[in-house]
């Protein structure tokens, strides 16, 4: 195997020694990865969606389509299908551990509102597993000793977010006043406590050429935080709003202030070796997460290949994860290497997602994602 360390930038060189002490099992699947993923070895990040409870009701988020509150406005009663229990979660952690998969990132909804937090970060297992955690900061503002307790429970990144740099904007695009500044309250406090830190934000047409943006790119060297990037995407509540999604105008923009600022997206890991083009580490996407970037793990046990998308590619109570992930890499729209992103930037599959979706709720299912085999399906597999 290759020394995982090697030709890293300094910054991520740093957290793989510490991983390399503290957490053993972890640095040992990061230097597998490095040293097989040429070779088609993937180890994606799972976002796990253990509950869509939130707190908030912004205006641009992807999963509020999923959540009980709507579910009851619309039908009348909540998600009826089955869920993920202890058991499943146990058994999702061992298989993410043995096909490789090192990081799993809470997400929702808003993780801070699960009653059971503290027991799914531990049926994860943090040992084996970097847990990150998203968060709109909402309860961790009005509860700081949460911060501690987090860390303590082994979190090892908070991502928390921050959609302007100009208070009465974030407010009004989170729905919630005083958003803003219970964020700018937490995010030292996040650092304090041990937890590595990366602010979140939804880039809409436009504002990355912005003098807001670019004061916040400079607040978060600042304070040592990475800027991880969202572009707007036509689905969820933001589909109501086609004049925030992003335009290849706006994506070579923040390309260009990647060299600039320690800043990320989706489509560019954090752990670039240098900022020049083509450069991506060894073996490490560049180009569209679906399937060997970011897979969600729904409440219903449902896979599906990037976080913006409503169609599942499997369902773990039904199948093993490796034998999901594996047919999703076989799958034509997924599993080959594009630079393009295949829900915001690709028209034709566009429209034959949205399509379905809208389909279903016209015959009055309201049930996300779409199921394998009514959406995504085996006509769709690279044959040999």
């Amino acid at each position: 195997m290759i020394d995982a360390l090697t030709d890293l930038n300094s910054a991520e060189a740093i957290k793989r020694n510490e991983l390399r002490v503290k957490k053993p099992r972890v640095f040992e699947k990061i230097q597998r990865f490095d040293s097989l993923a040429q070779r088609g070895f993937i180890s994606p990040i799972l976002r796990l969606a253990w509950s869509y409870l939130c707190n908030f009701e912004c205006d641009h988020c992807c999963a509020e389509h999923r959540m009980d509150r709507f579910l009851i406005k619309i039908t009348g009663k909540p998600e009826q299908r089955r869920r993920m229990d202890y058991s499943d979660l146990a058994r999702l952690a061992q298989e993410a551990d043995e096909y490789g998969i090192y990081r799993f990132v809470l997400t929702g909804g808003e993780p801070t509102t699960w009653r059971d937090l503290f027991k799914v970060i531990e049926v994860l297992d943090p040992n084996r597993h970097l847990v990150i955690m998203d968060s709109n900061a909402w309860l961790l503002g009005e509860k700081p000793e949460f911060i501690t307790r987090l860390a303590e429970a082994g979190v090892y990144k908070m991502q928390i977010s921050l959609d302007s740099f100009v208070e009465s904007e974030h407010d009004h695009f989170r729905n919630k006043p005083g958003s803003y500044k219970r964020v700018l309250k937490i995010l030292p406090m996040v650092m304090d406590a041990g937890m590595k830190l990366m602010v979140s934000t939804c880039l809409v047409r436009d504002r990355a050429f912005s003098q807001e943006f670019e004061d916040l790119c400079r607040y978060c060297n600042d304070i040592g935080a990475m800027l991880y990037v969202t572009y707007a995407k036509p689905t969820g509540t933001c589909g109501q709003h086609e004049d925030w999604v992003v335009t290849k105008r706006d994506a070579d923009r923040i390309r260009e202030l990647e060299k600039k600022f320690d800043i990320t997206t989706h489509m560019t890991p954090s752990y670039m070796r240098d900022k020049t083009a083509g450069s991506a580490p060894l073996g490490h996407y560049d180009g569209c997460i679906t399937v060997k970037g970011i897979n969600t793990v729904e409440p219903t046990g449902d896979i599906v290949p990037c976080p913006y998308m409503d169609w599942s590619i499997g369902n773990i109570l039904d199948e093993p994860l490796g034998a999901v992930l594996d047919r999703g890499m076989r799958n034509r729209w997924l599993g080959p290497q594009r630079n393009d992103c295949l829900i915001g930037e690709d028209m034709q599959f566009i429209q034959i997602h949205n399509a379905k979706v809208a389909e279903r709720k016209a015959q009055g299912n309201y049930d996300l994602p779409v199921p394998y085999g009514e959406g995504f399906s085996d006509a769709d597999l690279i044959t040999a």
